[in-house]
């Protein structure tokens, strides 16, 4: 990938970030000292599978630092309807602050609730699949689970606490790691579009930024979506060896870091292009994909489709294909679960990812439907190739 200057003409810019930042092996251990920062009432909300997992450690912190909690169990989806259910539960709790346990939707829903009833957010991703936990950003989907993507939602502020805990993420499936990779390895091919078409990032200037204008990167934006490239590419495989077996690695913590951390720090501050865009459009066809696909296995397929829009080099393209596969995700339809896509249906994807509001306008250059439609096939083709090629390593 060839270096390029940042536009030399003044510009308003920006950068924002959460507030703390906690990661290392036992910190849910801490909970209760750290949330006590903010407050001492805390509504906590995860599935019932996480809440088998935090439930415990996090009472006994509780009880240590004198803060009262509420548990609640998340119905999975981050839609209207479980926000403000969940919403008014935490309102009648009177809580003061607010905590989502899980993945990026649990995370998600609960920057959407302490941003609507005024409280601080903390977050406790119990898995390191996406860059969710940092971001002032919902994705907001259709009920029931899994919904259909809906709509972006954006909020005037950045959680107040992520506490990262390496020892629960090491415990997970190994599949969701390598998930969260998928997604952090798109942002460096996504900034490099928003930077060169001169659009602009997720920061805001006011607090109502779906009719307002965001500003454009800052310098460290883009060099946290490098850095984070970077990382994947030197440790990524050795993560996903301390991911199968369980155990917490210097490798394991950096990669979780540059997930969470350096992803989510990168997107925001720096924008997003087509990868994305394509990941919305296949949401239409979750139903279908057997097995079902997460965030970052769609992102991965959608950063080989931009490759492709984008007319990069061929090397390039293949290059990062092996990489996905010796992480283990997917790089045509058939590993995306889809074996039977029509036509028609892959028209529907395409014009669903070049949707208005749609990051994928942020590229460089005029995207149309056929385009997308046109690359879809081609990444797939090359895709398939390579897979025989190079075999995909298995998750577990």
């Amino acid at each position: 990938m060839s270096e390029f200057i940042f536009a030399t003409t003044p510009y308003v810019k920006g950068f924002i970030s959460p507030r703390r930042y906690i990661q290392g092996p036992g910190v849910i251990r801490y909970g209760g000292k750290f949330i006590k920062i903010f407050g001492k009432k805390v509504f906590v909300f995860a599935d019932e599978v996480v809440l088998g997992i935090v439930k415990e450690p996090l009472n006994k912190s509780f009880k240590e630092h004198e803060v009262d909690a509420v548990f609640e169990v998340f119905r999975k989806e981050c839609s209207w309807e479980e926000i403000d259910r969940l919403s008014k539960m935490a309102q009648n709790f009177s809580a003061d602050v607010v905590m989502g346990a899980g993945g990026g939707k649990a995370l998600d829903t609960a920057k959407a609730i302490g941003n609507k009833i005024g409280i601080p957010v903390v977050c406790l991703p119990t898995i390191a699949s996406t860059d969710a936990p940092t971001s002032a950003l919902s994705v907001i989907y259709t009920e029931p689970y899994p919904g259909e993507f809906l709509e972006y939602k954006f909020w005037p502020r950045n959680p107040d606490l992520i506490l990262v805990d390496t020892e629960i993420i090491a415990k997970a499936p190994a599949r969701f790691l390598a998930c969260g990779m998928g997604d952090a390895s798109s942002k460096i091919f996504e900034g490099r579009a928003v930077i060169q078409s001169g659009k602009c990032n997720f920061v805001w200037s006011e607090y109502e930024p779906e009719v307002k204008t965001p500003l454009r990167s800052t310098i460290l934006g883009f060099e946290l979506c490098k850095l984070t490239s970077e990382i994947l590419r030197k440790y990524g495989q050795a993560a996903m060896e301390a991911a199968r077996k369980h155990v917490v690695t210097p490798a394991l913590e950096v990669v979780i870091e540059a997930n969470t951390l350096l992803s989510g720090l990168g997107f925001e501050n720096t924008g997003l292009a087509a990868a994305h865009s394509i990941h919305n459009g296949f949401t239409i066809l979750e139903k279908k994909m057997r097995p079902h696909q997460y965030h970052g296995e769609l992102v991965t397929f959608g950063t080989i489709v931009q490759l492709v829009l984008e007319n990069v080099s061929l090397d390039i393209v293949v290059k990062y294909m092996k990489w996905a596969h010796n992480i283990g995700l997917p790089i045509n339809l058939e590993e995306l679960g889809l074996f039977d896509i029509t036509e028609e249906e892959l028209w529907k994807v395409s014009e669903k990812a070049v949707a208005p509001k749609e990051t994928i306008h942020n590229e460089p250059f005029e995207v149309t439907a056929e385009m997308v439609f046109n690359a879809i096939k081609v990444a797939d083709s090359i895709g398939r190739k390579v897979a025989k090629i190079h075999p995909r390593e298995l998750y577990e």
